[in-house]
């Protein structure tokens, strides 16, 4: 019998047309004859529907416009998922397993894993603790300190410290110097971050960063190679996949340069050293434990020019699965197709809800 898997797309965040784009991957993946899929859309505005139109529409992020039903993700156990309300009527849809290929707030931080819990149905990815977590550039920063793994330098402010530009001006000239990179610490695909190359450039960016999140992160700018490694596993053991390596003419990888700047190239695998992969490879997976992660995370790295010193800059408990995304890229140069990846983060859902 096929297993009724719920794929959940949009979201009420910044990276809901990204979200659209990776479901769309994922719909076209999927084998037919494994999974009875069942679509269900988030709007930017937060309304939640039944959508049973053509993928090409979710692709394009206009699924909304058309074919779509109110529904909602029930939190009972007793009704198994979800609710089509229609006609003053509440029609009750199974769901054996949810796919929530949500980017960003109220997506990957915990929020609807939190629902999924209550429901007492499974789901790909991560818990609500470690979703929360790393989601939280500070809290993870502050984990992954405590078990030595190296992150890069820096330190945070909240949203009101802002007002006296002056004294953060002065505790970074104190810290590190110019230049540094000014982020929220709580937002996703590198919304809100800004390169502050001076210290004429700081009020604005703080002022942007402060827009996404009331607390701040500023870190030390490192001149390095910005690498990444996907983790694939659960809470019993973990494996991490060969590395990639994003290459951009830009002085920064932000949300622009990751999905509208054509000069940004991935090389998968990374050409560099065996002992620095390794280091790599093993840091991702230390890092994936120690956050209690489980299913699947993307990590991110610098290497620092000239002194070869390794910075875990982040991880990533929703990665994005477009058609330009490293996570199945790095799981295709490994071994693993597309297609049996899915089936992958699908059955560690399943066997981490019978745990």
């Amino acid at each position: 019998m096929a297993t009724k898997l719920c794929v959940i797309f949009g979201g009420k965040s910044s990276e809901h047309e990204v979200s659209c784009k990776s479901a769309y991957n994922i719909l076209k993946n999927l084998d037919k004859t494994k999974y009875d899929i069942i679509k269900f859309g988030i709007t930017k505005e937060g309304a939640t529907w039944l959508y049973t139109g053509d993928d090409e529409s979710i692709k394009d992020a206009t699924w909304y416009t058309h074919d779509c039903a109110p529904c909602v993700i029930s939190h009972c156990p007793k009704t198994e998922g979800l609710f089509l309300l229609a006609d003053g009527h509440a029609q009750k849809i199974k769901v054996d397993v949810f796919f929530p290929v949500l980017h960003g707030k109220n997506g990957e931080d915990g929020t609807i894993q939190g629902v999924f819990e209550l429901a007492q149905i499974p789901y790909v990815g991560n818990g609500v603790a470690a979703s929360a977590l790393c989601m939280d550039k500070i809290f993870t920063k502050n984990i992954l300190e405590c078990v030595g793994i190296p992150v890069t330098p820096g330190f945070y402010i909240i949203k009101g410290e802002i007002e006296d530009v002056e004294a953060v001006n002065k505790r970074i000239k104190e810290s590190f110097g110019y230049p540094v990179v000014v982020k929220p610490s709580n937002a996703g695909s590198s919304v809100g971050v800004s390169l502050v190359e001076t210290e004429e450039e700081l009020a604005t960016a703080l002022e942007v960063a402060a827009s996404e999140d009331r607390r701040i992160l500023i870190e030390k700018k490192i001149e390095k190679r910005e690498l990444e490694c996907a983790v694939l596993g659960g809470h019993e053991g973990a494996s991490a996949s060969v590395l990639g390596e994003v290459v951009t003419l830009s002085k920064m990888y932000d949300y622009t340069t990751k999905y509208e700047d054509a000069s940004t190239q991935t090389v998968i695998p990374a050409v560099i050293d065996e002992e620095i992969s390794g280091k790599i490879r093993e840091l991702a997976v230390r890092a994936f434990l120690a956050c209690d992660c489980t299913g699947l995370a993307r990590v991110d790295f610098f290497v620092e020019a000239g002194t070869n010193k390794i910075y875990l800059n982040e991880i990533n408990t929703l990665p994005g699965f477009t058609n330009i995304s490293m996570y199945p890229m790095l799981w295709g140069a490994t071994g693993i197709p597309y297609s049996e990846l899915l089936d992958r983060v699908i059955e560690l859902a399943i066997k981490e809800a019978e745990a």
